[in-house]
């Protein structure tokens, strides 16, 4: 995983709401266009091998970055070394990297929480209703979007065992900001059981969907084996 840390030269300047567009070009352009295209599915649907997480405050930000491809964490690494951090507009020279190995052991059972993000469209509009945690749909989504993903970015159908269960979910949604656009998510707790390459992919992709955008990123609360 790759942690960014950065300081703006001026507090609470009016990107929030673009940061993660803003982020997510800097990575595309940074990248081999291959994890722009991203991979796709067999049937249709397109998955990108990379994650991320960003936050703002006052004049500081925080981004977790991760990708199956640990080169990928690297050549951004080296990029925000040599050149700064490129956000649209905004360069920002002072800036902090550190990478960290999130895959010290095997595990089939893991905890994590994060912002995951599942939605079904309107039947009469192209409108997006953003689903809870909790609800049977959003699981079912959750499970079919997870054995899909494994496919297209490995090129073959997962066979081992998958099990992700909702431990805990916070009542009210958070609201995400992209593009023009707004994401809603619930932060929660799962437990999964998985193969360990799957929980790695987990780890290293994220969950659900808009996973390029901000959302779908977790981390380990509690290894249960």
């Amino acid at each position: 995983m790759l942690t960014i840390k950065a300081t703006l030269p001026t507090c609470n300047l009016p990107i929030r709401r673009v940061l993660a567009k803003l982020f997510q070009s800097f990575v595309y352009q940074t990248l081999d266009d291959r994890e722009h295209r991203g991979y796709k599915h067999p049937n249709g649907k397109v998955f990108k091998a990379m994650n991320f997480r960003i936050a703002y405050r006052d004049n500081d930000i925080l981004i977790k970055f991760v990708a199956i491809d640990k080169e990928n964490e690297k050549v951004l690494a080296q990029k925000i070394l040599l050149e700064g951090l490129k956000l649209g507009e905004i360069h920002i020279t002072q800036t902090e990297v550190s990478l960290q190995n999130r895959h010290k052991e095997q595990r089939r059972e893991v905890r994590v929480d994060g912002f995951v993000s599942t939605a079904i469209k309107d039947g009469t509009s192209s409108r997006k209703i953003y689903l809870e945690p909790k609800s049977h749909k959003f699981q079912e989504i959750l499970y079919n979007n997870t054995l899909q993903k494994y496919q297209a970015l490995f090129a073959k159908p997962y066979e081992g065992r998958l099990n992700i269960k909702l431990i805990n979910q916070k009542p009210r949604e958070r609201r995400f900001h992209y593009s023009k656009g707004v994401i809603k998510a619930w932060y929660a707790i799962y437990e999964i059981e998985a193969s360990t390459d799957m929980i790695d992919m987990i780890l290293d992709s994220g969950m659900g969907g808009d996973c390029m955008k901000g959302l779908g990123f977790v981390e380990v609360v509690k290894a249960v084996s």
